[in-house]
């Protein structure tokens, strides 16, 4: 087994039991111009809000969502792609990472 394919298992498992403690999250996925009776794809996430960061010239910047995408059976989030978790809506804004087991995406909230 390589370290994709063991992370991926391990990321899989990890989510099941946070998500069992209520720290991640089972979503529905909406890909980017689905047609209106497209049924959304179901995937598993962590949400983590109000994000800080560093700029280049030491200027911090908060309030970012992200979103990390538990990539499983083949899914794959794209941009402008839509996530419906916990009552809220969200939209891929920008990938911030993928390391084949964890697809993280700055997003945006559009509304419940």
């Amino acid at each position: 087994m390589g370290q994709r394919a063991f992370l991926a298992g391990m990321d899989s498992e990890l989510h099941a039991a946070f998500a069992s403690v209520g720290m991640a999250d089972d979503a529905l996925y909406l890909r980017p111009q689905a047609a209106p009776d497209e049924e959304p794809v179901e995937c598993r996430v962590y949400v983590d809000r109000d994000i800080a960061t560093v700029g280049d010239i030491r200027q911090a910047v908060s309030g970012r969502i992200e979103i990390a995408y538990v990539l499983t059976d083949g899914f794959v989030p794209e941009q402008q792609g839509s996530v419906l978790v916990d009552g809220d809506r969200y939209d891929n804004t920008r990938p911030v990472s993928d390391d084949g087991s964890l697809s993280r995406w700055m997003v945006r909230r559009v509304g419940p």
